[in-house]
């Protein structure tokens, strides 16, 4: 295959991705992720198989399941779950749950209420603007995947600055990372993460890999985690206690990571600065 037809075959299947994640509460039919693609129904499917390494219907599928795994920690009735789910009905949605975890919908979210964190966390609460980013999508386990598309990302960087004078990482530059998949529920090769920089240079133009879209605004609550990056685990879980125990209502958008340190790779892990981003209601208690 041609570099320039696979960039082409990329950005096609990427688009479907990012539709899917937007999308995944409504019906999506192989009609209309076709068109998104720019092919023909006939084809698309193969081609997103090849690209994204599972048929589309079980990549949405997948794509519900995670994101429901997240509201039953928060929600009381699994009906309100389904719902939210894309799925007709309570028993589609248990059935392939169960397929999906080993468990019933319900004894997984008995189990993970009952588990606290080892600390709990106190946010600031901010209200943010859309940020339009340049990124790169990998899967697999976080510390592999972040690192293979972190290459990636920086290397396009690289290029644009030594080919188009165009500095990517320039004083005003952020860098964000979206860690899609919870890995102790999901396959480590079906884990996805997005490495970020903000696109502060429209002139920039994304191929291949290389993609844009759209970290949502509105109002985040925003915690802090000193350390490793290896260590975010034990922030998360006390983030999903802080979600409980304050009753704040979480918007339906990806939570992001926004790095502090400039320069990680040069910093000790004692002082790299993360700031997770959990979406909220604002007001909502």
């Amino acid at each position: 295959m041609k570099t320039t037809t696979r960039e082409t075959y990329l950005e096609s299947v990427y688009r479907v991705i990012l539709h899917i994640e937007q999308h995944y509460k409504e019906t999506l039919t192989l009609e209309e992720l076709a068109r998104v693609a720019g092919f023909s129904k006939y084809h698309f499917h193969r081609i997103f198989k090849a690209i994204a390494g599972e048929n589309v219907s079980d990549y949405i599928r997948r794509v519900r399941l995670v994101n429901a795994t997240a509201k039953l920690r928060i929600v009381d009735r699994i009906t309100d779950v389904v719902l939210e789910s894309g799925y007709e009905t309570n028993a589609a949605f248990s059935k392939a749950f169960k397929k999906h975890f080993g468990t019933t919908p319900r004894a997984f979210a008995q189990e993970i209420k009952k588990r606290k964190g080892s600390t709990m966390v106190t946010p600031k609460i901010v209200t943010l603007t859309p940020t339009e980013v340049l990124y790169v999508r990998k899967e697999g386990a976080y510390a592999k995947s972040a690192a293979k598309a972190w290459q990636v990302l920086m290397g396009f960087a690289y290029e644009q600055k030594m080919k188009h004078g165009k500095n990517l990482m320039g004083e005003e530059a952020m860098t964000f990372g979206i860690a899609h998949d919870n890995p102790t529920i999901t396959d480590e090769d079906k884990i996805r993460f997005d490495a970020c920089i903000s696109r502060d240079d429209p002139t920039v133009q994304p191929h291949g890999e290389i993609q844009t879209k759209t970290i949502e605004g509105g109002a985040y609550a925003v915690f802090l985690h000193e350390g490793a990056y290896e260590n975010l685990g034990t922030t998360y879980d006390a983030i999903g206690d802080w979600i409980v125990e304050s009753g704040m209502g979480v918007r339906d958008v990806p939570k992001f990571e926004k790095y502090l340190n400039r320069d990680p790779k040069r910093t000790l892990p004692e002082n790299l600065r993360t700031e997770i981003y959990l979406p909220i209601v604002r007001g909502e208690r």
